[in-house]
């Protein structure tokens, strides 16, 4: 078993390249998340988000919104 009598060491620097790739990859990410919606709302089917603790779909989002519009 490791001796853990001493702290441990940990350097929180990050590097440019470090911060580039992670970007990169959050842009990957992003991209690939949005064109999975755009396909799901072409098939129509719902996607969902948590709003404040509450699972939702954009259709619900939606339907409220046309809801408040048409009251005011």
């Amino acid at each position: 078993m490791a001796d853990n009598s001493e702290p441990m060491k940990t350097d929180l620097t990050v590097t440019a390249e470090t911060l580039r790739e992670g970007l990169r990859m959050q842009r990957i990410a992003a991209a690939a998340g949005e064109k999975a919606q755009q396909e799901n709302r072409r098939l129509s089917i719902p996607n969902w988000y948590s709003i404040n603790g509450h699972i939702v779909s954009d259709i619900e989002i939606a339907q409220l919104a046309t809801q408040r519009a048409a009251s005011s």
